[in-house]
Order: C-alpha cells, then structure tokens, then sequence
C-alpha cells in the first residue's frame, strides 16, 4: 500500500495572512508540519502544494518536495489536483496550520487502511474535557456509531447534554472534537471534488459532511495527543510553549 502526504499551503487567510511562514523557533510554520510527517514509518512521501511563489521559495530553501499548483478553492481541492497525477493509494491531506504534528497522528490515520481494505476516508478525534471547548462553535464536535464511524460533524455542541449542571462534564466520555486530518483512498477522493457541495456541507461550512450525505463512511480514530491548529497569530504562543514543554527534535 503506497500511500503519500499533501500538505496544501496557501498564503492569503483573512485571519493570519502568511501564516506557513510563521517563524517557530527559527523555522517557518510548514517546515514543522514537514518534517513532523516525514517521520511516519507508514508515508512513503511527504509533498507540500501551494500556489504563492514566497511559500515555494521558502520550502525549496528547506528542501522539501514542493509542486506548484493553480488557485484552488480549498485545501482539498488542491490535494486532489496533485493526487491526479501521483501514483498511489492512499492520500493524506495535512493540514498546513498544525505545527503540532506527530508521526503517530499519521500512523493512527493509516493503520486502518492496512487491517480493514473496505475503509474509504479516515479521519481523527480527541475528547473534549472543557465546558468552554463543547460550546465553542469554532471546535468541531463529531459524533460516532459503534464501529468508530461519523454520524455527524458540527459545530454545534453534539450531543446534547441534557444535564443544565455542565460542570460535571468530565462524566460524559464520549464528547470528541474534531481533527481536522484525512486520510482517503485517491479514487475515492477524486470522485469527492467531483460532487457538488451538499446541504448541511453548506450550512456547517464543513467540507466532510459531503462524504456523509453521499452515504460514504468516515472512519474516526481516538487520539490522546493534542493538536493545535494555528488560526490566529496568538495561537503561536499555545503551540511554542508546547514545543518548549515537549523538548521537540523539531525545535
């Protein structure tokens, strides 16, 4: 099973332009995500795709493997235009903004392709232990069925505590935020940005529930190690002070 990771990386963003080159310890932002996947065991490739010649010419100075692509309309759309003309079966879609990343969250993504064949689409989530992350629309709650596939993403607080006391919401266990990594086999993601945007995809403004309303399963994968995806520019503060706490190689 040949499987490759896509990081798409694009420098406009109304809430922190530019931010893959971010500086983290001397390094831009997507060379952490870089070399965080390139440790896997399980990838046998690691690619960033951008559209921006200053996000090109910082990876190059890195030496990571870079493709130039068109102007897309979102991230998946920019994987799946590389995935086009790759030669593989499992492709990884990265997200840019997680400086965070481990090899095991890109382990976790890929072992399931490898013990169940009939696996279309993977995906991650942790558990939520804070009142304030359940209510937050901006955390992406899912909720799974009893075989570890998604029923539902939103960011609305699912499920519904039906307890008004939410300081006891340790006690509910199966509360799980949404990672937004994705693991797909190519043709099922080729045939994905085939599709028209679906209803709720709309009214989430959630690209996975596209999957769901054309009935293909996600299969979610518990983690125990936290991700923090950098949307502002004070979000760099959390995931520095991580690093510092993790002692990374990457650092």
């Amino acid at each position: 099973m040949k499987s490759i990771g896509i990081i798409p990386a694009r420098f406009a963003s109304s809430r922190f332009e530019g931010k893959p080159l971010a500086d983290i310890f001397g390094k831009p932002m997507i060379q952490h995500v870089y070399e965080g996947a390139c440790q896997s065991k399980l990838l046998n490739q690691v690619i960033i795709a951008t559209d921006d010649e200053r996000i090109y010419n910082a990876v190059q100075d890195f030496n990571a493997n870079v493709v130039m692509t068109s102007e897309c309309s979102t991230g998946t759309e920019r994987v799946a235009v590389v995935a086009k003309n790759l030669n593989c079966d499992i492709v990884l879609n990265i997200q840019g903004d997680e400086p965070l990343l481990e090899p095991e969250h890109i382990d976790l993504l890929l072992q399931p392709f490898i013990t169940t064949p009939s696996i279309q689409v993977c995906t991650l989530k942790e558990k939520i232990n804070s009142i304030e992350d359940y209510l937050d629309p901006n955390v992406v709650k899912v909720v799974t069925n009893l075989n570890g596939n998604a029923l539902y993403f939103s960011r609305s607080s699912l499920p519904c505590i039906q307890d008004k006391n939410h300081n006891v919401i340790d006690k509910y266990n199966h509360l799980f935020r949404h990672i937004g990594l994705y693991a797909y086999r190519r043709e099922q993601l080729l045939e994905f940005i085939s599709w028209e945007s679906t209803p709720n995809e709309k009214t989430e403004g959630l690209e996975q529930l596209r999957f769901l309303e054309h009935e293909v399963n996600i299969h979610v994968v518990e983690t125990d190690k936290p991700l923090i995806g950098v949307d502002v520019p004070t979000d760099l503060d959390r995931v520095k002070h991580i690093l510092e706490k993790r002692g990374s190689k990457r650092k």
